[in-house]
């Protein structure tokens, strides 16, 4: 199989679009639809189908996409392996995170980074925890940081700091003036919730139903600071990440809800592939996570 192919047909994967996939990799319509026919006819199997005006993949196309990612992947770490005898002032940084430690852990760090090393390209992806884990596997990202204890058995996991999750409202909620609040003191209360999936909700919703409670009518966001706005306006009350809560607190624009039992932590993991080759950047970047995050735990 050509590198090249298996590219363009991860391109195709991601857009199900070959006008949009061939602007990803930098070539015509029919060069992408031309790999693809070629692909196909190396692996004797069509990829996709076509139905109606939709293309999809196949059971065969499903298969081979995270073979692919693992493939190439590999290839693009052989390579970097060769290279990582350069000087730490050059090359590039690619870092995720998961929504919690993208947004209110890393940035601060980051930027110090990038004040010592300007030279350093860095490039920095927040995403949810399974993209996170999908970029590590095909090397889209030399290092993750997630709050959810990923299982690909190819990647190594190290906790590096401590979160806990925390309730919160608006001062005047009614919540917010309890000394302290019961389970039963939610029924009836408005929510303001993350997405399914997120690690955070799901750690949530897991102790409350363990202490016989349940989720009410519930405002669903894709963003923690969407949800802190809303609260702060008075709408309904939610929990997150004591490290995306401090300043609020501090400047008493929101207050922490004291919900009796409640006492959920939970690592923040460090994330790399078993095979990533630590280039002098990643070491010196991983220093400073080292002492950068100390001050967190």
């Amino acid at each position: 199989m050509n590198p090249r192919h298996l590219r363009t047909f991860l391109a195709v994967r991601k857009h199900l679009n070959y006008t949009r996939a061939a602007e990803e990799v930098f070539l015509s319509q029919p060069a992408v639809s031309r790999q693809m026919r070629q692909l196909e006819g190396d692996l004797g199997v069509s990829l996709f189908e076509q139905i109606g005006k939709s293309l999809h993949l196949t059971d065969a196309g499903r298969t081979l996409a995270p073979e692919a990612e693992k493939l190439l992947g590999a290839m693009e770490r052989a390579t970097e392996a060769v290279r990582a005898h350069r000087s730490p002032e050059q090359g590039t940084l690619r870092v995720g995170a998961s929504t919690t430690p993208g947004l209110y852990l890393l940035p601060d760090l980051l930027g110090r980074f990038h004040r010592r090393h300007p030279q350093v390209a860095l490039r920095y992806s927040v995403e949810n925890s399974l993209s996170i884990e999908r970029m590590i596997v095909g090397n889209e990202l030399d290092l993750g940081f997630v709050g959810a204890h990923l299982t690909n058995r190819d990647l190594v996991l190290k906790p590096v700091v401590e979160d806990e999750i925390v309730c919160y409202a608006h001062p005047a909620h009614r919540l917010a003036r309890k000394r302290r609040v019961a389970v039963s003191d939610l029924d009836g209360e408005t929510w303001v919730l993350r997405e399914k999936g997120s690690a955070t909700r799901q750690l949530f919703e897991s102790w409350l139903a363990a202490k016989g409670g349940r989720i009410g009518p519930a405002i669903e966001l894709h963003c923690p600071e969407a949800a802190k706005i809303l609260i702060a306006a008075g709408v309904g009350f939610s929990f997150m990440s004591l490290n995306g809560l401090k300043d609020e607190f501090r400047a008493r624009r929101l207050k922490r809800v004291r919900l009796s039992g409640l006492n959920l932590t939970r690592p923040i993991y460090l994330v790399h592939h078993a095979d990533k080759h630590a280039s002098p950047v990643m070491e010196t970047f991983l220093e400073m996570v080292q002492a950068g995050l100390a001050g967190h735990r």
